[in-house]
């Protein structure tokens, strides 16, 4: 019986793979609400598909590797999941919202940014680390969810949103203090989320992603000029 599902200390991840040294869940009575179990349950099984398709591929990868990686049993994962797909996309979605709360949460007053190029510089930097951080994210979201099907692309698409949304929040507020700054068309938000994409794309794929910090300053420079803000100097 185990009475943290998450151990303290212990960093959460978007991939995780649950080894023999963790604890499983326990099994009929226990101490624990089963509303606490279920949501560990769902947690667990997020994490392990996402570990395991950007291991095997989405192609191979089985219900069987899903469950080995969270440590939970087949039937609990067919109480959360219709099969694999249903929880690589599940898993997908709830990824991508996290990683945008993450990214737009604001600095401390002591780091905040003292200019509106130097906010979208902050806020790039946060999501290219992140993606270094979850390489196994950044594989998933670029090359394994086009595989899956429309109802993936209809994800993805709704994540590309999410970040267009961000970028045309963060030019709206940059007008705001910048009148002088021009309107910019709206397929200008869905290109500059394109070529952010694209570049993080050819690292994960290379095997780079741990250099995807590098990537800031001139990706930055790039979004400035795609969203019509006039460089610095």
């Amino acid at each position: 019986m185990i009475e943290n599902p998450t151990p303290p200390g212990d960093e959460p991840r978007l991939a995780a793979v649950y080894g023999q040294d963790r604890p499983g869940l326990p099994r009929g009575r226990s101490s624990l609400p089963a509303s606490v179990v279920r949501e560990e349950q769902r947690r667990r099984l997020r994490g392990a598909v996402i570990a395991a398709v950007a291991e095997a591929g989405y192609a191979h990868t089985t219900v069987a590797m899903v469950v080995q990686r969270a440590r939970v049993s087949r039937k609990a994962f067919y109480d959360h999941f219709a099969g694999v797909e249903d929880c690589f996309l599940s898993a997908m979605a709830e990824a991508q919202e996290a990683i945008v709360a993450e990214v737009m949460t604001p600095p401390r007053d002591a780091e905040r940014p003292s200019s509106s190029r130097e906010l979208l510089r902050a806020a790039l930097g946060a999501y290219l680390a992140l993606c270094a951080r979850e390489p196994e994210y950044a594989r998933c979201i670029l090359v394994e969810l086009p595989a899956v099907g429309p109802r993936a692309l209809r994800g993805r698409l709704k994540g590309y949103g999410l970040v267009a949304d961000v970028l045309r929040g963060w030019r709206e507020h940059a007008a705001r203090k910048h009148p002088e700054w021009p309107p910019v068309p709206e397929h200008a938000f869905t290109a500059a989320v394109g070529a952010v994409a694209e570049l993080i794309l050819v690292h994960v794929s290379e095997g780079r992603a741990d250099e995807l910090p590098a990537l800031r300053d001139p990706l930055t420079e790039i979004l400035l000029r795609i969203l019509d803000a006039p460089l610095p100097g």
